[in-house]
């Protein structure tokens, strides 16, 4: 390359060429090596703009195999089967669509978008849909104290309990018997999820505070191979990173916590024959839940904008606190009829749940919430 240099810039006199002239000479070995990368890049510009104008038809493919399934489709096909359809020119893509069903609450959407070079992007998704009684409170009995204000549907079942009312419901009162699952297969549920997390010999007792929203105590993913208790002298601010799972009772103590579920759940298996319990200034933010094998006492407050789930199994549930809560009340198992009872005063408002929301294995009801939880893509 220097000796080509010298032949350029200087000539067979030894003189130097003008500089225009050598500039000229120095361009023609530059621009032909540029004009080559700036096709290549040009080249492969094109090739991804045309890869993501796939990937989007197979996005394409994938949302309205969804919608189908949302919206009950009268083609999709029983547990087991497959159905399979095209979309024309998407995006000047071939759209081919199956959809699987795996069972009653669970289906495969699978999407491949094809070019016409034979490239493809295939887009597997897995969509699950639960049902749930969309109920402020349900549970065999139920007891609403006096001046009490339940805002939302109540479902009983007069069949093996009893309903007495002395406040205000403003949503209908149903009176129907409840598919509850059993507590060996809730047990079952988070037993798989607390797999692989720390396990905690014994009785757990956390002191915290003074942890803010800014710097919550961090718990979770945790099993406790005995009763958890949490105390705040001072009051503090708690995050839960995982699900927080129990063998004993779960009793939280304190002046003033501020509770951030972040779609986690308490889960206390109350073999030790207790439940869950909270205080009155504590509050609750994000939505989650507290499961209980046994008894839960709740008289915390919770944030209007979040969604909580608090369901006893084998025992009752005592909602007495001074606040507006925002929550749904469960009580009950498979071969145990539930009894909830809110205090006087009491006010209680139902919001549905979010989609995202982490739920556990709920009665099946009239509601379903439809969840994506897996996604796949693949590009040959």
């Amino acid at each position: 390359m220097k000796n080509t240099l010298n032949k350029l810039l200087w000539n067979e006199k030894g003189q130097a060429l003008p500089i225009a002239l050598a500039m000229l000479a120095i361009g023609s070995l530059v621009i032909t090596p540029l004009l080559n990368l700036t096709e290549t890049a040009l080249r492969s510009g094109i090739s991804e703009e045309g890869r993501m104008y796939e990937h989007y038809a197979a996005n394409a493919g994938t949302s309205d195999g969804l919608l189908k399934i949302v919206t009950d489709n009268p083609n999709i096909p029983p547990v087991g089967e497959n159905w399979s359809y095209s979309i024309a020119d998407t995006n000047g893509r071939t759209v081919e669509v199956i959809i699987s069903t795996i069972d009653q609450s669970n289906w495969k959407v699978t999407s491949t978008a094809t070019s016409n070079d034979g490239h493809n992007t295939e887009i597997n998704c897995y969509l699950n849909a639960q049902s749930f009684p969309p109920n402020a409170i349900t549970s065999t009995s139920i007891t609403i104290g006096q001046n009490a204000v339940i805002n939302g549907d109540i479902q009983w079942d007069s069949t093996l309990g009893t309903l007495t009312s002395r406040g205000t419901v403003n949503g209908n009162i149903i009176d129907a018997p409840i598919d509850w699952p059993s507590m060996e297969e809730v047990e079952a549920h988070y037993n798989n999820l607390i797999q692989g997390a720390p396990v905690y010999s014994g009785d757990l007792f956390i002191d915290i505070g003074p942890e803010t929203i800014s710097d919550p105590y961090s718990l979770g993913p945790i099993y406790v191979d005995g009763a958890l208790y949490i105390s705040a002298p001072s009051g503090g601010a708690i995050s839960l990173d995982g699900l927080v799972y129990a063998k004993n009772r779960i009793a939280i103590s304190s002046p003033n916590v501020d509770i951030y579920l972040n779609n986690n759940t308490f889960f206390s298996n109350g073999l030790d024959g207790l439940g869950f319990s909270s205080t009155t200034n504590d509050v609750y933010y994000g939505n989650g839940s507290i499961v209980a094998r046994n008894q839960i006492v709740f008289s915390s407050d919770t944030d209007p904008e979040s969604h909580l789930i608090v369901w006893s199994l084998k025992g009752w549930i005592v909602l007495n606190s001074p606040y507006e809560v925002t929550c749904g009340l469960y009580c009950g198992e498979f071969d145990t009829p539930g009894q909830i009872t809110t205090g006087r005063n009491t006010v209680l408002t139902y919001s549905m749940p979010p989609a995202n929301m982490s739920f556990p294995p709920l009665p099946s009801g009239s509601d379903l919430i439809f969840r994506i939880v897996g996604w796949e893509s693949t590009s040959q």
